[in-house]
């Protein structure tokens, strides 16, 4: 197409928007901190899977320690005890 904006202006206007949406998820995530929270607990995480992973019904990741076997596929209390970026963690009640 004609009259193309520039690549530096597009990748200008895509970090910016990043950096919105990581400020948004931070701050919506450290507001459940220190909240109880209902988790359907999905199994292993999958970035360590020695703990588990679920989520909560407005989509947010909890990451917990659990017993894969007995746990996946039930929906638990977690209390919100950290927040990192697009991450909490917590504990099971």
């Amino acid at each position: 197409m004609e009259d193309q904006i520039p690549e530096t202006v597009k990748e200008e206007r895509n970090q910016r928007l990043l950096a919105v949406v990581d400020r948004l998820a931070k701050e919506k995530n450290a507001a459940i901190v220190g909240t109880v929270q209902k988790v359907l607990c999905e199994g292993p995480s999958k970035n360590n899977p020695s703990t588990l992973s679920g989520r909560t019904p407005q989509n947010k990741i909890v990451i917990f320690e659990g017993d894969e076997n007995k746990l996946t596929g039930e929906i638990l209390d977690i209390a919100v005890k950290e927040s990192t970026g697009f991450t909490t963690y917590g504990d099971v009640i």
